[in-house]
């Protein structure tokens, strides 16, 4: 689950697709007379959309962290956690091959990239490196021999392939990086957000110039992007939420009763050039 604890005690709680919804909305704008607009466009809007998929059976009735009286957020210490995500991006990556193997492909590598620092391709934001079990070390290893496979089906004849497909990698890290800051990372009170950077991004697939990404508040709900990457200015975006009291000091039940219970909102957010 992706949280954003209010300073009231509330909580907005979102869903992973909810989350992947968002990142598809800036994957569909990317694009204008300096940035490339993405190609294969319709795959890469799919991908995005479907980027974290595989845990809806898991956040349907999701574990309740009992302390803080909510379910876990997605950077906490879920209790037997790992079979769980393991099982979710296996169903999740061949759900989409089936559908669109350069989709597959691409979120793949977004997997095995999250247990690599997103293959270092940034230097902004940090990265958070961590020992990873052996099970997670195994699971990366096998997933990366089939997308070397996969590669080779998709590459055929094209000598720009793998250059196109970094390119792509990168940007759907930007789109998930984006959609984390609007959930839950970039907020400097309820309503504003703060200053945020990610560096370096890559302007176009025939160049490679490459640039740095900053955020800057304008206002409650609002930011300006500099140098804007989207086709319009400006741009509202948006993304489905629970905003919940958490049950805190209760039991498990009464933690997954008020989470079930929490009302539905969209959250909207504007962004300029």
């Amino acid at each position: 689950m992706v949280i954003r604890e209010l300073k009231d005690g509330r909580s907005y709680v979102s869903l992973q697709e909810d989350h992947a919804e968002l990142a598809a909305q800036f994957a569909a704008h990317w694009g204008n007379a300096r940035f490339s607009q993405l190609r294969p466009y319709k795959t890469m809007v799919f991908a995005t959309t479907y980027h974290d998929s595989g845990y809806r059976e898991f956040e349907g009735n999701p574990p309740i962290n009992v302390e803080k009286g909510r379910p876990y957020a997605h950077r906490e210490n879920i209790p037997s956690f790992e079979a769980v995500e393991l099982k979710a991006y296996a169903k999740n990556v061949d759900w989409l091959c089936s559908h669109d193997l350069y989709a597959g492909l691409i979120v793949s590598m977004h997997r095995t990239g999250l247990w690599h620092n997103r293959y270092n391709v940034f230097t902004k934001p940090s990265g958070n490196v961590r020992e990873r079990s052996q099970e997670v070390q195994n699971a990366k290893k096998e997933l990366e021999a089939k997308q070397e496979q996969y590669k080779k089906t998709l590459a055929a004849g094209n000598p720009a392939f793998e250059d196109e497909l970094w390119h792509n990698y990168r940007t759907l890290q930007i789109f998930d990086l984006l959609s984390l800051y609007f959930c839950c990372d970039g907020y400097a009170s309820e309503k504003e957000f703060k200053e945020y950077a990610i560096a370096p991004i890559r302007i176009a697939y025939d160049s490679n110039e490459e640039t740095e990404l900053k955020i800057t508040p304008n206002g409650p709900g609002s930011v300006k992007m500099t140098p804007y990457p989207f086709d319009e200015s400006p741009l509202q975006f948006s993304v489905r939420t629970r905003l919940m009291t958490p049950a805190k000091g209760q039991s498990a039940e009464a933690g997954l009763e008020a989470y079930q219970k929490a009302p539905r909102q969209l959250l909207t957010f504007a962004v300029s050039a």
